[in-house]
């Protein structure tokens, strides 16, 4: 019978045999697979839910634009150009660098077209650049407009920026720049022949435009393009020297300011489309208009008109504008309007919150005299013991404080005008009805800040009267939204957490009561371990009503009456049996109408998330509360996206560790999401491994998790070189992708496709120890991991940037568990460190000891032997493991000499060290250049000590300064990029 079976099965054997021969072998990603990798961004879905668009972009090179019809999958792809980098601007920010921006997607609101800008493509800019063009010279942004069904497309080169009415039909207005002007002897091409109606200074106007969104003030030269996509001809008109430009939701009506050097064209504009008529002038004559800004049902227009006041049309009824603020007494003394600030209507339109400041032609002045007097002049600054921040936070906020506004009200039932800001109470933030406002004044505070934290009184603000009422004392923490201070829609009531509780407020007497004291759950963090007072979990907001707020323990979502009543668990502590986290989640059609708000009539939608597998899903309780109800729920990553407005189609993304997070198309009840991209087919060529969780005791007996990664093909009976990456927790990432990419960090796709295994522990914290605390954790995990009997003892490394920088610094002074090590951005010395500088900010580090991240819980005077005991620099003669250090010179977070301490520490006591200083770079590296170079150093020092690679030249020699220039090409080359 066996012999029997094994004839008939031996054929399919051998046809599995040979197809498996022939399927192409995967293999490991490398840092040249960089480039090409594909993340999908901007994503929108058309208003009738017929058609979605996304982005989908390389790292290098030209990226697409999809349009993929839902019905029957037909796609359209069209080149949308290749991304610019991610701006390098210090964040101060210990996060990975921004993502770089994608393109802008619009549908208009018939579902006909689509509006999509454009960069230039690769291949030009690299041709631009090989010729050393002049800026203006350069290729720019395009447009692309796309007809819905046929595909039919139309590209316009040059163009800034563009608007499409949201309910206004077939219509966009985009700003167009002016070719650029011919070189001096190069004859002018006919096509370019200036237009009749200008004279030569306005040409050249026309041909100096430069760059610039919508909204800002531009140079000279731009001319607006009102298009209607309907028709195939005649279907413009163009509108000479516009600066910003605003369609109204409608369509209906097209509004623009216009400033050049003939000033008495100058003025702002309103245009019908569809009509047969001319713009309108609303206000013109000489000066500089800006700041565009509607009211919420647009039926009033504000603007600023330079250094003189505020005008304000009514659509619906004055052919022009009149003024509101010229003259006003009710502007203080010595201030005048500013348009360096914003105008913002209140949501029935009856009120005006407009900007005041010192006349700004002072401050000019003062600036000009200034740079003539500075050749001569001693540039000191005087770090005086009284002030209210030190010089660095001065600096960095000079910028902010020239351009600082007070903010005041006009009410135009009553044509008076309101001073709500002064420079004693300068942030003053308004209800919505905009009969109300909160106030905030932190003066007795700031000094504070240097060691513990921002405070700040908060006042209710009556509108009417500019008369104030202290409603709270020194709250922690600063502003407003969901960080911070939130008011009803209606204005009657403010919520705020503060000292582990939820306070109501009613604003117009100010009673105030703790919402949730009694309840016998914790609405601050729970798991909290640094010496600061805990945050809150969140809150979703106000309800429609304004009749109660919805706040967020560990797990359940709770009711809180605004004016009394018993709190109401909304998910009837269902996440608190189950150990899921319930987070409202709206999913309400984009409407810039909507009452903001969310509606307890209908059916709560949440998001959640198991904390023990963390498994996610959709849920859903009962109008009015109750046990959630699973619409979704997977061992995956779901994140919702968009929807569309007028159909019930929703995107949501899916993702683990192993699936690329695709688009999925579903309803409101998340039935049977259908995958509506491609992006994971990236993943075919390449091994790529798998996630999950383990569970580990620390030292001291506390249960933890750790997020467990695994390679492609995994044998148990294999021995595995062990990559460990750190920072808190990061366990509850398991199911997150990892796009592959360089950066500061290791990557973890990249190196588990190269058959290392990745562990990332978290961490817990006792105060005092927070370098014993990490050791005590990570230490715990690698051997519950090494006992599994799959992991090399000899071949574990160890990684992480700024916080998880030191911690490695600290570990490798204490153990020789580890054969390598990298610390990017690392502290190496806490008694230097608790008097440095976040330079992004300008703020003193000493806050950090003291109250957070750091955990040492008191002041270096108080305490130093803590923070001797906690600093690696002072134990690097117990060191044995090679340790690879990133550490850059403009450093925004962690001064850079913290790197420096440490490496000479190591140097001075003959220990290997490597030390990575890329000039002119942040806390994390910004430019990809750099992320690249850093990524290929990193695993070459990681593959030679855990995989016996060879050392490469730069391990091996150096990189004499002399040299540095050279090296760029050498490595390049050695790398396999070239």
């Amino acid at each position: 019978m066996r012999a029997i079976l094994r004839r008939k099965l031996t054929p399919v054997l051998l046809l599995a045999a040979v197809l498996a021969a022939q399927a192409p072998s995967k293999r490991p990603i490398t840092h040249r697979d960089f480039d090409a990798w594909r993340t999908i961004s901007a994503v929108t879905l058309s208003p009738d839910g017929k058609y979605l668009a996304y982005a989908f972009m390389p790292q290098r090179g030209d990226g697409d634009l999809v349009v993929r019809e839902v019905a029957t999958g037909r796609e359209w792809r069209e080149n949308a150009g290749e991304l610019p980098p991610p701006p390098v601007t210090p964040a101060d920010a210990e996060g990975p660098p921004p993502e770089p921006p994608s393109i802008r997607i619009s549908f208009t609101s018939d579902s006909r077209w689509l509006v999509a800008s454009t960069y230039p493509r690769k291949e030009e800019m690299d041709k631009a650049r090989k010729e050393r063009r002049r800026a203006d010279d350069m290729p720019r942004q395009g447009l692309l407009l796309m007809k819905l069904g046929s595909g039919e497309v139309t590209r316009i080169d040059r163009v800034k920026s563009f608007q499409v009415p949201s309910r206004g039909g077939a219509w966009v207005a985009y700003l167009k720049e002016a070719p650029p002007a011919p070189a001096a002897n190069q004859a002018k091409p006919a096509a370019e022949a200036k237009p009749a109606e200008r004279d030569a200074e306005e040409e050249e106007d026309q041909q100096r435009g430069a760059g610039g969104s919508a909204g800002s003030r531009q140079t000279f030269g731009t001319d607006l393009v009102l298009r209607e996509l309907d028709r195939a001809e005649n279907n413009e008109r163009v509108f000479p020297f516009v600066s910003e430009y605003s369609f109204a939701r409608d369509g209906k009506t097209l509004v623009y300011a216009v400033n050049s050097r003939k000033e008495e064209d100058n003025g702002v504009y309103a245009f019908a489309p569809g009509g047969t008529g001319d713009a309108v002038a609303l206000k013109a004559g000489k000066g500089k208009y800006s700041k565009l800004a509607w009211d919420r049902g647009q039926k009033k227009l504000a603007f600023f008109e330079e250094k003189k006041s505020v005008w304000v049309w009514d659509r619906g009824g004055a052919a022009a504008a009149e003024t509101v603020t010229s003259q006003t007494p009710g502007i203080p003394a010595g201030m005048a309007v500013s348009e360096k600030g914003a105008l913002q209507f209140s949501a029935d339109g009856m009120r005006l919150f407009v900007p005041v400041a010192p006349p700004s032609e002072e401050q000019a002045e003062g600036e000009q005299q200034a740079q003539q007097d500075a050749g001569d002049r001693v540039l000191m600054d005087l770090w005086h013991w009284r002030d209210d921040l030190v010089q660095p936070m001065q600096r960095v906020r000079a910028t902010r404080e020239r351009n600082r506004t007070w903010r005041g009200v006009w009410h135009f039932d009553e044509r008076r005008y309101v001073q709500l800001a002064t420079p004693e109470m300068a942030e003053v933030t308004p209800a919505r009805t905009g009969l109300t406002a909160l106030g905030t004044d932190d003066r007795a505070y700031r000094r504070m800040v240097d060691y513990d934290g921002n405070y700040q009184d908060v006042y209710a603000v009556d509108t009417k009267t500019g008369a104030r009422k202290r409603l709270a004392q020194m709250v922690r923490g600063g502003g407003f939204g969901t960080g911070g201070w939130q008011m009803s829609p209606d204005g009657q009531y403010a919520a705020y957490f503060n000292s582990r509780s939820w306070f109501l407020v009613r604003l117009s007497d100010g009673a105030t009561r703790n919402a949730t004291g009694a309840l016998p759950v914790a609405f601050h963090r729970e798991d909290h371990d640094s010496p600061s007072e805990p945050g809150a979990y969140g809150a979703a907001g106000w309800t429609k009503d304004s009749k109660s707020f919805l706040v967020y323990d560990r797990y359940d979502v709770w009711q809180l009456p605004a004016e009394g009543g018993e709190p109401r668990n909304l998910t009837a502590g269902e996440g608190r049996k189950a150990r899921i986290e319930f987070r409202v989640q709206r999913i309400d059609p984009p409407d810039e109408e909507e009452e903001p708000g969310i509606d307890l009539t209908r059916p709560l939608t949440l998001i959640a998330e198991s904390e023990e597998t963390r498994e996610t899903g959709f849920c859903r309780t009962p109008a009015g509360g109750g046990a959630p109800q699973r619409l979704l729920w997977a061992a995956k990553a779901f994140r919702y996206v968009t929807r569309a407005r007028d159909a019930d189609v929703l995107a949501i993304t899916a993702q683990r560790f192993d699936e690329y997070p695709d688009v999925h198309l579903t309803n409101s009840d998340f039935r049977a999401p259908q995958r509506a991209t491609r992006g994971g087919d990236q993943m075919q060529p390449f091994l790529w491994g798998t996630g999950e969780l383990i569970r580990y005791k620390n030292a001291d007996g506390v249960p933890l998790t750790a997020a467990l990664y695994k390679p492609a093909n995994f044998d148990p009976k294999k021995k595995y070189p062990l990559m460990v990456y750190i920072y808190e927790k990061l366990s509850q990432n398991v199911h997150s992708f990892v796009h592959p990419r360089p950066s500061h960090n290791f990557n973890f796709s990249q190196y588990v496709s190269d058959g290392y295994v990745v562990l990332t522990p978290d961490i817990v914290y006792t105060e005092g120890q927070p370098g014993q605390s990490a050791l005590k954790c990570v230490l715990a995990a690698v051997q519950a991991v090494e006992s599994m009997g799959f992991i090399d003892p000899d071949r574990i490394g160890i990684a992480g940037h700024s916080w998880g920088g030191y911690q490695v610094s600290y570990m490798v002074t204490q153990t020789t568990r580890f054969r390598a090590a990298e610390a990017g951005a690392p502290v190496g010395n806490m008694t230097s460190a608790y008097s440095g500088i976040r330079w992004g900010t300008g703020l003193p580090r000493q806050f950090q000891y003291e109250k957070t991240q750091s955990r040492i819980g008191r002041p270096l005077y108080d305490d130093p032997l803590k923070y001797i005991e906690n600093s690696p620099v002072f134990h690097v003669k117990r060191v044995t493991t090679p340790l690879l250090i990133l550490h850059d010179d403009q450093d925004d977070a962690v001064p850079w000499y913290q790197g420096i301490e440490l490496f000479l520490a190591l140097r001075r006591n003959g220990k290997e060290a490597y030390l990575l200083n890329y000039n002119g770079e942040l806390h994390g590296l910004r430019r990809r250049h750099n992320q690249m170079d850093y990524a290929i150093r990193m695993k070459q020092f990681f593959d030679h000590f855990l995989k016996d690679a060879p050392k490469p030249d730069w391990m091996e020699k150096g990189v004499p300064f002399l040299d540095r220039e050279k090296e760029k090409e050498r490595f390049r080359k050695a790398a396999g990029l070239e």
